[in-house]
């Protein structure tokens, strides 16, 4: 009698993985616990849509010659080789009943020029000025007029309105100044631990003979920005805040130490972010509401703690708060600015969305100064740069370029196990929707392999065939970029 050999085979499970949580943007979770297909790490994407695109750049500075056509714009021409800081102002021109906006910067000529910018720029104006270093900046607004007081080593205090400049040389120099309740209050440099105010507002006429002051020598360290936010008067320190408030009919001051902390705050990163304050200080990013602070989850902040800020810069824009900073990435990877024989002073510009709590990184761009330029036409986002750049102000783009150089872009995806802890699987294909070339790297604790896919308008099916218990995802991407829909196909043991 013969009987069948039956050859018994391994039953499998098949199972899809959708690998496309990039809404989400990055999430600061360690790999145990973080869902299959998060981001761990990303720059140079965009991910508002849920897909992965490009993300945002810059470009030459160009502005509308005139109010009435907003669309036609030229490009702001720059005088000098090096752009050393910008600042800008609105004045009001009572004889045409309008307002008019204007760009400043200070360049490597020592010059302090300006342009209309929604006029004709037919050359490039020139505030005299005798400054040694960059001045420091301080806005105030004196009358009906806003003003830009520019003062520092070399020169007077010089007031800058659409009247025109004037100066004042019995001024003190200025770091930061405000109007509050028909006072002038200013930090100077002489007497950083100390408030100096006037109840004398005309800034032509202020003198230290006129002022007096609110002496602040306590362990909080040295005074150096002044906001009027909620109507109050807040002093950003090195190591807190400080809240003055007018009390009672006599006009008495009542002070009060809200915050303090053993981490330095970096005064260029303080930013009025619609009604809350950002700051970034030693140990992360910190949010104040005009009575507290509380830190920002920010995945990004321990890779930014291993430097020191000192240059660090931020503006907020769009309901986005953006800074500009320098990070370790703590990879291979060596991207645009980051190339510098000489190094750099950032590498990163760091986006945070308020409203929806996520983090966006452009990585390779070295900023020193952003500037938001506002106006009832157009509002844009404005920097000036470190070394290759330095001669240029560029304007914030969404086509992920620095001056037309396309950054290299890369997504990752935490380690996971797919919910099967301990398991033997195998990835047998991949499904992903890529309208340009990219690269895509599939990494497990047995094997890596690397595949390169040549851009469709429809999804496609790649075999890829990886084992491994774990698995990783990347995706690199130099070209403009909408990528989607990514979804594994698993085999695993029933």
């Amino acid at each position: 009698m013969f009987y069948k050999n039956i050859l018994k085979t391994k039953q499998t499970d098949k199972k899809q993985y959708k690998f496309n949580l990039f809404q989400d943007g990055i999430v600061d979770k360690d790999d145990s616990i973080a869902k299959s297909g998060s981001t761990k790490i990303c720059y140079n994407f965009n991910f508002d849509s849920g897909a992965l695109s490009s993300s945002y750049g810059f470009t030459e500075l160009a502005s509308p010659t005139t109010s009435t056509d907003t669309e036609n714009e030229t490009q702001v021409s720059i005088r000098g080789s090096e752009v050393k800081s910008i600042w800008k102002l609105k004045w009001y021109d009572f004889n045409t009943d309008s307002n008019n906006y204007y760009l400043f910067y200070y360049n490597d000529e020592g010059y302090v020029c300006y342009d209309n910018l929604y006029g004709v720029r037919l050359a490039t104006y020139v505030v005299p000025n005798t400054f040694t270093t960059v001045p420091y900046a301080a806005y105030y607004r004196t009358g009906q007029q806003d003003t830009l007081l520019l003062s520092g080593d070399g020169d007077d205090l010089v007031i800058i309105t659409g009247s025109g400049v004037q100066r004042n040389e019995d001024a003190p120099k200025i770091v930061s100044c405000c109007s509050h309740y028909g006072r002038l209050f200013a930090i100077t440099s002489s007497e950083r631990g100390t408030l100096v105010y006037s109840d004398n507002t005309d800034i032509l006429t202020f003198t230290d003979e006129l002022c007096q002051n609110l002496d602040f020598s306590d362990e909080r360290g040295d005074l150096n920005k002044i906001i009027s936010f909620n109507d109050y008067l807040y002093i950003f320190r090195d190591y807190g805040i400080t809240e003055v408030s007018i009390y009672g009919l006599d006009q008495e001051f009542a002070v009060s130490h809200l915050y303090f902390s053993n981490s330095y705050i970096y005064p260029n990163t303080i930013a009025v972010c619609g009604d809350e304050i950002i700051f970034l200080d030693s140990s992360g990013l910190k949010v104040f509401n005009g009575s507290s602070v509380k830190e920002l989850d920010c995945p990004l902040c321990d890779k930014i703690k291993l430097f020191r800020q000192q240059y660090a810069y931020a503006e907020y824009f769009d309901g986005k708060y953006f800074m500009a900073c320098k990070v370790d990435f703590q990879d291979e990877n060596v991207i645009g600015c980051e190339n510098y024989a000489d190094g750099y002073l950032n590498n990163t510009l760091l986006i945070y969305d308020i409203a929806k709590e996520t983090c966006e990184v452009v990585r390779g761009v070295d900023i020193k100064m952003l500037l938001t330029l506002p106006s009832p036409y157009k509002t844009k986002l404005v920097a000036c740069f470190n070394n290759e750049f330095k001669g240029k102000i560029g304007q914030l783009t969404i086509d992920g370029k620095i001056f037309g150089n396309n950054l290299e872009k890369y997504w990752q995806s935490a380690f996971t196990d797919l919910g099967e802890s301990g398991t033997l699987k195998k990835i047998k294909s991949f499904i992903v929707k890529s309208e340009n070339p990219c690269s895509i790297k599939i990494e497990s604790d047995l094997c890596t392999k690397t595949f390169d896919i040549g851009g469709k308008e429809t999804s496609e099916m790649i075999y890829a065939n990886v084992t491994g218990h774990v698995f990783r995802v990347s995706i690199f991407c130099t070209l403009q970029s909408s990528i989607s829909n990514l979804v594994l196909n698993v085999e695993a043991p029933k």
